[in-house]
């Protein structure tokens, strides 16, 4: 009796060992089937989310002279770091277009703000009062493949607001592949970092950026596609500096809905200039965080 208790409870153990296989096989067909996916952006007219838009700028430029030289002194109160935060807040709804063609968003404006060294911005009292006289939106273009393709706005009072959406997204690695891919795919494209130069113009750094799809995850809503990004400036014979360091980051792509749950990149540069205009020479550390949160 012990024993056929016994081969019994063995026996089940097996039955229960080979289901616990069979489903995690099922498991594992399921998921090799997902992970490989056309990623586009979404092109049916609905509520894409509510999205925070975010832009840290530091910078600090340092002159190549010696501590003890006349001008140092002179010139340190040009060396101090400078930081400058840009953020919007935004609703996004897209609009119907054709399948291959381009996606447009109606981006609503919840809220902006623009903080740090040497800035002076409208009050939020004064930037609702802007919004209720001149409306609160905008139009976003996209390809399908999520490069971004300008920012309209229709008042000059709000332009600022949709220049700093625009710079945000030319800075932000967005774009996704032509072809299906599965994990390990890789895939090549262009972002512009922009920062503000010594003599206060403004200067684009074109990077030349490489994704790489590290994996799908399960959600509620569908997939996830983990994409992890990096890059190095791109020299042009054009430019009064030459731009080293690099570019790196993360995103977050809902398959299904056809949108980004959240990018984040950093860009760590140096710049140096070519043209000081009588100064010594000059090099710029520039530190760039860009980031879009939906929420």
């Amino acid at each position: 009796m012990n024993l056929r208790r016994l081969l019994l409870v063995g026996f089940g153990v097996v039955l229960a060992g080979w289901n616990c296989a069979q489903a995690l096989a099922q498991d594992q067909d399921s998921l090799s089937q997902a992970t490989s996916a056309l990623l586009r952006m979404a092109r049916d007219s609905a509520v894409v989310g509510h999205y925070r838009f975010s832009v840290r700028e530091r910078q600090q430029l340092v002159f190549d002279i010696p501590a003890d030289d006349p001008r140092a002194e002179l010139l340190e109160s040009a060396t101090v770091p400078k930081e400058k935060t840009t953020e919007v807040a935004a609703t996004l709804v897209s609009t119907p277009t054709e399948p291959e063609g381009e996606r447009r968003y109606i981006a609503y404006w919840l809220g902006y703000r623009i903080e740090g060294d040497e800035v002076r911005g409208l009050t939020p009292l004064q930037w609702d009062s802007i919004f209720q006289k001149a409306g609160r939106r905008a139009i976003v273009r996209f390809t399908p493949q999520g490069r971004t393709r300008g920012v309209e706005v229709g008042s000059d009072a709000v332009r600022p607001v949709g220049q700093a959406l625009a710079s945000a997204l030319l800075g932000l690695a967005t774009s996704l592949p032509f072809d299906s891919v599965s994990q390990g795919s890789h895939w090549q494209d262009r972002v512009a970092v922009a920062f503000d130069a010594p003599d206060g113009s403004r200067l684009v750094a074109t990077v030349q950026v490489t994704y790489r799809l590290r994996e799908f995850r399960e959600a509620v809503g569908g997939p996830i596609a983990r994409i992890e990004f990096d890059g190095e400036p791109v020299q042009s014979s054009a430019e009064n500096a030459t731009i080293t360091g690099r570019y790196f980051g993360e995103s977050y792509f809902a398959v299904t809905q056809g949108h980004y749950n959240r990018v984040m990149a950093l860009a760590n540069l140096e710049v140096e200039w070519k043209d000081t205009s009588g100064l010594p020479p000059s090099r710029s550390m520039v530190e760039w965080q860009g980031q879009i949160t939906r929420r």
